[in-house]
């Protein structure tokens, strides 16, 4: 009998520790659960904002490229914004879902159309980052956002980086915050991508941090130390700030 226990025993040991893997591994999952079904979060609206950013970093250096955002100004950024859904709304309309406008969030226009900036009602959260996390009609890389920010800016040679690579590597999210100014509670997702350069848009990244800083160019090199302050700095003054979800890309928090 003790050598049925003792097998019984040891038997169970491995099941107890991958529930309890489990339960750890998902609790932010969890704890979202409990506070969007029983808690107040449930009726109220939930704005949600998914995106993805661009990691590029200058070869052989600790600094990166970011360009100006064209909705705030003078905020740099990386290269990257909210992703676009594809198909029908039949979907977003179940869970009576509300798109950004000017009272809500930011305003859409013809480039904003479809983005990944909504409203839903608590209850319905889960279902929304399920959704998101199928990777079924939507957008699920930055190819994009490249484009338009970097090559038909001409920041960078289209002929040069027509084809890219990269990684992806991490996901980071920030549950239920408030947000001063939306007035709402808030679901931030950011994907970070790294650019995987070759040996020749290597020599073009390196060939564009020599050139002379002018944010008329719309971009700008930035060390890590700045985007840790939040500043770019010339001449002991501030000419730009860098916008809070920058850190992602240098591996911190916001």
């Amino acid at each position: 009998m003790a050598e049925l226990s003792t097998v019984l025993l040891s038997l169970a040991k491995p099941i107890v520790k991958k529930s309890t893997d489990i339960i750890w591994e998902n609790r932010n999952y969890l704890t979202l659960y409990f506070k969007t079904n029983f808690l107040k979060y449930r009726n109220l609206d939930i704005r949600f904002s998914i995106s993805g950013l661009y990691k590029i970093q200058i070869p052989n250096t600790n600094k990166y490229l970011l360009v100006l955002n064209r909705r705030i100004a003078n905020q740099l950024q990386p290269v990257g914004g909210v992703y676009k859904r594809w198909g029908d709304d039949s979907l977003f309309n179940k869970w009576g879902y509300k798109p950004d406008n000017i009272s809500n969030g930011l305003d859409i226009d013809k480039k904003s159309i479809n983005d990944l900036r909504f409203m839903v009602k608590g209850k319905n959260v889960l279902d929304v980052i399920n959704w998101f996390e199928g990777n079924s009609e939507r957008e699920s890389d930055l190819k994009r956002e490249f484009s338009e920010e970097l090559l038909e800016t001409r920041i960078l040679d289209s002929k040069i980086f027509s084809i890219i690579n990269h990684k992806h590597i991490r996901r980071y999210s920030k549950s239920l915050c408030w947000s001063d100014y939306f007035n709402c509670y808030e679901i931030l997702i950011y994907d970070i991508f790294e650019l995987l350069p070759n040996e020749k848009q290597k020599k073009e990244l390196i060939k564009l941090s020599k050139q002379k800083m002018d944010l008329s160019n719309k971009y700008a090199i930035v060390t890590c130390d700045d985007i840790e302050q939040l500043r770019l700095m010339e001449n002991n003054i501030q000419i730009a700030r860098i916008g809070q979800h920058t850190k992602l890309v240098i591996n911190k928090n916001f």
